[in-house]
């Protein structure tokens, strides 16, 4: 802490009054001395001029005779010599110079006490100032210290949460990279499948055309075939039927007849007929008398199934 202004005014205050007064002392006593050591003022001393050449002619023919001298006046005594030094003091002198001297040495000893006073005051002031700076200095240095440590923490942390992010980023990107990868060679693997699927249906369909045409031309070829196979089939059927006395003209059943590969009749059944039971046994009967049935036409195999229709003319 610095010395205060009030402070430093009244130390040169006292300081400026104690020189003041032994100045004042000082001129005192030099003033006493002066006056008391001033000579007396010395009597005026009559004396006659002789010139050199009143002198040189004493004694000669030319010179004349001198005059008579005029009786000697009576001189005054000579001025008493006073020893030289200061007078000696007055009592009253000699009391006002100890006490201005205990004044002075009062003032002194208050003057020095004082400063002392102030100096150590100042030194105290000092000494916890410096003290102060030197705990606010540790505090600072302490306070710059964690807050490096903190901010080496944090820079420490913010480094290791960017690493981190970056490595998270990295495999999000291989992650997506990997699944993108997946996910065009899945969808090649797609459209190659849909492309070979396509290219199937379309030749399938090519095959079915061509399959249905074929078929188409043997159908054709073979329905008049067909047709003339099944009419001599129902005329053998018809030349083995015997007719019953209940049967009416107009007779029309549907026959289910099974065959087997060399044209036998293995079993027969009968649908839709517009006859009685005898007329449906006879029609049974018929038909596995005429068996085995006579081939079909060349190229065609015996079917498993076959539906006739007898409708006899008579």
């Amino acid at each position: 802490m610095t010395e205060s202004v009030r402070d430093r005014w009244l130390s040169i205050g006292m300081s400026v009054l104690l020189h003041g007064s032994l100045i004042a002392l000082l001129a005192f006593g030099w003033w006493h001395f002066r006056e008391a050591a001033a000579p007396a003022p010395s009597l005026p001393i009559n004396a006659t001029v002789i010139d050199a050449r009143t002198l040189k002619g004493v004694g000669t023919a030319s010179t004349p005779a001198p005059r008579p001298k005029a009786p000697p006046q009576a001189q005054p005594p000579p001025p008493t010599v006073q020893p030289q030094g200061p007078p000696p003091l007055t009592p009253d002198e000699q009391a006002m110079r100890q006490q201005a001297a205990q004044q002075e040495a009062q003032h002194e000893a208050q003057a020095q006490q004082e400063l002392q006073a102030r100096l150590q005051a100042k030194q105290a002031r000092e000494e916890a100032q410096r003290q102060a700076q030197a705990a606010a200095a540790e505090q600072a240095a302490e306070a710059q210290k964690a807050a490096q440590a903190q901010a080496a923490a944090q820079a420490r942390k913010e480094a290791e949460a960017k690493k981190l992010a970056q490595a998270k980023k990295l495999a999000e990107e291989k992650k997506q990279a990997a699944a993108a990868k997946l996910a065009a060679e899945k969808k090649a693997a797609e459209e190659r499948k849909l492309a070979e699927q396509q290219a199937a249906e379309r030749a399938a369909r090519v095959a079915d055309l061509q399959q249905s045409l074929q078929e188409d031309q043997q159908a054709a070829v073979a329905s008049g075939a067909l047709a003339s196979w099944q009419s001599v089939i129902t005329s053998r059927i018809q030349n083995a039927w015997i007719r019953p006395p209940t049967a009416q003209p107009g007779i029309k059943c549907v026959l289910n007849v099974s065959l087997v590969p060399g044209g036998s009749v293995t079993g027969v059944s009968i649908g839709e007929c517009n006859g009685d039971d005898a007329v449906r046994q006879s029609i049974q009967t018929a038909v596995y008398n005429a068996s085995p049935l006579p081939p079909p036409p060349s190229g065609i195999p015996f079917p498993r199934q076959l539906i006739i229709t007898f409708q006899p003319t008579n």
